[in-house]
């Protein structure tokens, strides 16, 4: 079952891009992630909304151990504030 983690959190958007960028640059071939937005939140300025999707909850889990994720994780960890996850079961994914 196809699985996406939501992240919300606070930091300046060039930061939050970077920081997904050098991750996904880094991760290729590598992370079980497959699909990453970001995006704004309208209704709460200064909160930034991650989106990341996997195959399942267990590539999710791989994921999390892997040493890119690891170092990604602490650089995230010391930027960002107030941050929330939301992990989400898919049920259907339907292209409109």
């Amino acid at each position: 079952m196809a699985f996406v983690q939501i992240m919300e959190f606070e930091m300046e958007s060039a930061q939050a891009v970077r920081l997904l960028e050098e991750y996904a640059e880094e991760g290729k071939g590598v992370s079980y992630a497959r699909r990453a937005i970001l995006g704004h939140d309208r209704n709460r300025p200064g909160t930034i909304i991650q989106i990341i999707f996997f195959d399942s909850a267990e590539e999710a889990e791989l994921n999390n151990e892997l040493e890119i994720t690891q170092r990604g994780g602490e650089e995230f960890a010391a930027r960002a504030l107030d941050v929330q996850f939301t992990d989400v079961d898919v049920i259907t994914d339907i292209t409109i």
